[in-house]
């Protein structure tokens, strides 16, 4: 039904390794579109239940997948250490890893459209840590047109990874707060437990109503904005959340 392949290119970060779903000729969609999804590790996006679940929907539609390690996961971890952890310290220690992830991102997208690939629309989705970094590369990147955040960090003070330098306002800006001017009027799906003490729920809110907030204000007649907040324990989202960002994202 599809191809799976992997390629090495140059970005401005260094080499990165991206991995691509391309599906079969009879099965793909007449105007395929391209789903740019994270997780932690491009192996875990694309083969480790339930963070493959909006790659195997966009596949099983005929459409494109594609997925490169997270900074500081998989083949990116460095002297910093990996996770969360490693991303804290190198944001600390001025290397910021969300601007990393922004580049390579963007190269990677460049990429795949110089070879045709998204002509059909580009979307992007992320659990989690990989939530906040799918939403920051939208707004980046206008070619973009949807993005599913699944229980995602909006507002990294609420971590405890973070929290040695919770009081910095280089934290507080990063916070997507900051980048509602950029997602107005964009398709955006936010899903997350009603008590999720991880990331914040409250934090996923109050990003989702400054959104809301403001495309009120631009005279907007309909907010292509979904919040969901399910009734999930923790920082956990059931299956058919996830696959309810992906359903949202598909053309």
């Amino acid at each position: 039904m599809f191809t799976i392949t992997e390629k090495t290119i140059t970005t401005p970060t260094g080499a990165l390794t991206y991995m691509l779903h391309t599906p079969s000729a009879p099965q793909r969609a007449a105007n395929p579109a391209l789903l740019l999804t994270f997780s932690s590790t491009r192996q875990a996006s694309f083969g480790e239940p339930p963070y493959d679940i909006p790659a195997r929907i966009f596949a099983e539609a005929g459409h494109y997948v594609v997925n490169f390690d997270l900074p500081n996961h998989g083949e990116q971890i460095n002297a910093f250490g990996q996770g969360i952890v490693g991303m804290a310290a190198a944001f600390n220690a001025g290397q910021d890893p969300f601007e990393q992830f922004i580049r390579q991102g963007r190269t990677v997208l460049d990429v795949c459209l110089d070879h045709g690939i998204g002509a059909g629309g580009v979307l992007a989705c992320g659990v989690s840590r990989a939530g906040y970094c799918a939403l920051r590369l939208t707004a980046d990147d206008p070619r973009i047109q949807g993005v599913a955040g699944l229980a995602p960090v909006t507002d990294w003070r609420r971590l405890t990874e973070f929290a040695a330098m919770r009081q910095q306002p280089t934290v507080a800006a990063l916070a997507l707060d900051h980048y509602v001017d950029a997602l107005a009027q964009r398709a955006v799906f936010l899903a997350i437990g009603n008590h999720d003490e991880r990331v914040g729920t409250d934090a996923c809110v109050r990003f989702a109503l400054q959104l809301f907030t403001l495309e009120r204000t631009q005279g907007s007649d309909a907010s292509r904005l979904q919040l969901h907040v399910v009734p999930d324990a923790g920082h956990s989202l059931a299956d058919e959340w996830r696959a309810a960002g992906a359903k949202f994202l598909l053309p």
